[in-house]
C-alpha cells in the first residue's frame, strides 16, 4: 500500500476535511430537538396486542397534529414519545413570563408601601418621593404586562373548552385562573391523547409523563456547557503534553471537525438531537482525542525511520481502532433501527456518522497538520 504522506501534494489533503465542514455547517440548522430538549409528553402501555411500530406510529402522526412521534420498546409493552403541543407550549411561556411580571408587581406594592411608611417619618428627605415614584411605575408597568400575558395564555388555550373566565379582579386573581385554565387544558389534551392511542392500539395500563419546553431548553443549555467544558479541559491536557500551539490546534480542529461532521449528518439524515445523541457526541471527542494523539505522538516523539512513515503506520493502526468501532456501532445502528430503539439509534447513527468524519478529519487533516509541522522544524 503506497504511502500517501510521501506524495509531494500532500498538504492538499487538508482540503477534504474543511470542505466536509462547510458542507456540514451547511446542515447543522436542519438538526431537529426530540422531546427530551424540545418538550413533550411520553406514554408508556402495557398492552397484549400485536405490535407493528412503524404502523402505530404513521396511524398516530395522523390523528394527531404535530405529533412527530417516536416509539421505543419498554418492558411489556412501547413507550410512545409525542412533540409538545403548540398551543400549549406557547400558553405556558405566557403564563412563567406572568408569574415574572406578578412577582415583579409584589415587589413593587411592597417597595410602595414602605416608601410611604419612610415618608410619613422623615417628611423632610427629598430623596424619597422620586424613590415612590419609581415604585408606582413599576407597579403600573408590571400590571399592565401581567394582563397582557394572561390575555395572552388564554389566547393560546382557545382551541381547549377550558370554560375557565380570565379573572381580573386583582393579580393575583389573574395569576389563579391563568393556573386552573392550563391545568383544565392539560387534563383535556391527556384525555385527546389518550383516546386516540386507544383507537389505535389497545392497551391496559399506561402511565403519562410530560417535559416542559422550559424544562428542555435547561437540558440544552446544561449539555451545551458541558460540552464546552470538555472540549477546554481536553485542549488545555493537549497543550500540556506537547507544549507547542501547531499540534495542539491539530488535536483540538479534529476533534471539533468530528462534532461537527457529525451534528451535520444529523440534519442530513434527520436524526434527532436530545440527551442521548449529546451522549454520543461526548463519546466522539473520546474517540478523536484518541485518534490525534496516537498520529502526533508517534510523528515529534518518536524517532525510528522518517516522519512520513512513521504517520502512515500510525494511520494503519488508528484505522484498524476506528473499523472496530465503526463495525460494533454498526450493529447497534442497524438493530436499534430494526427494533425502532430510538435512545440506541440516537447515539449509534451519532458515533458512526462522527467516526466516518474522524476517518477523513485525523488522517487527511489532523496528521497531515502535524506532519508539516515537524518537517518544518527539522528543516529549520
Amino acid at each position: 500500500m503506497r504511502n500517501i504522506y510521501e506524495s509531494k501534494h500532500y498538504k492538499l489533503f487538508v482540503i477534504i476535511p474543511i470542505a466536509l465542514l462547510l458542507i456540514s455547517l451547511y446542515f447543522i440548522p436542519h438538526i431537529q430537538l426530540d422531546s427530551s430538549l424540545r418538550g413533550g409528553i411520553t406514554v408508556t402501555v402495557q398492552s397484549n396486542a400485536s405490535i407493528n411500530i412503524q404502523s402505530i406510529t404513521t396511524a398516530i402522526n395522523a390523528k394527531i397534529p404535530g405529533a412527530q412521534t417516536s416509539i421505543e420498546s419498554a418492558p411489556g409493552g412501547i413507550a410512545i414519545t409525542i412533540a409538545d403541543n403548540t398551543s400549549l407550549s406557547n400558553a405556558n411561556n405566557y403564563l412563567i413570563s406572568a408569574y415574572s411580571a406578578y412577582n415583579n408587581y409584589s415587589n413593587a406594592v411592597l417597595g410602595v408601601s414602605e416608601t410611604e411608611a419612610l415618608i410619613k417619618n422623615q417628611p423632610t428627605n427629598n430623596t424619597l418621593p422620586s424613590i415612590l415614584s419609581a415604585y408606582q411605575k413599576n407597579q403600573s408597568v408590571s400590571q399592565t404586562q401581567l394582563n397582557t400575558d394572561i390575555g395572552g395564555e388564554f389566547a393560546a388555550l382557545s382551541p381547549f373548552q377550558t370554560n375557565i373566565t380570565e379573572n381580573k379582579s386583582s393579580p393575583s386573581d389573574m395569576i389563579n385562573s391563568g393556573n386552573i385554565a392550563i391545568k383544565s387544558a392539560n387534563n383535556q389534551y391527556e384525555s385527546y391523547v389518550i383516546n386516540t392511542l386507544k383507537s389505535i392500539i389497545p392497551f391496559s395500563t399506561y402511565s403519562y409523563q410530560t417535559v416542559t419546553p422550559t424544562l428542555g431548553s435547561y437540558f440544552l443549555g446544561q449539555l451545551q456547557v458541558i460540552i464546552i467544558a470538555a472540549f477546554i479541559l481536553v485542549a488545555i491536557a493537549v497543550f500540556i503534553v506537547f507544549r507547542t500551539i501547531i499540534p495542539s490546534f491539530a488535536v483540538v480542529f479534529g476533534a471539533a471537525n468530528d462534532i461537527l461532521i457529525a451534528l451535520g449528518a444529523m440534519g442530513l439524515f434527520g436524526i434527532p438531537l436530545g440527551v442521548a445523541s449529546i451522549g454520543g457526541l461526548l463519546m466522539l471527542i473520546g474517540y478523536s482525542i484518541d485518534t490525534d494523539v496516537l498520529s502526533a505522538i508517534r510523528i515529534l516523539k518518536r524517532q525510528e525511520h522518517t516522519p512520513e512513515y512513521r504517520a502512515f503506520e500510525s494511520m494503519k493502526t488508528g484505522i484498524t481502532i476506528t473499523a472496530t468501532a465503526l463495525l460494533v456501532f454498526g450493529i447497534l445502528f442497524a438493530v436499534s433501527y430494526a427494533s425502532f430503539i430510538q435512545t440506541y439509534f440516537e447515539i449509534a447513527g451519532v458515533v458512526l456518522a462522527g467516526l466516518v468524519g474522524d476517518v477523513i478529519t485525523t488522517w487527511l487533516g489532523n496528521t497531515v497538520m502535524v506532519l508539516w509541522y515537524k518537517k518544518r522544524r527539522e528543516h529549520k
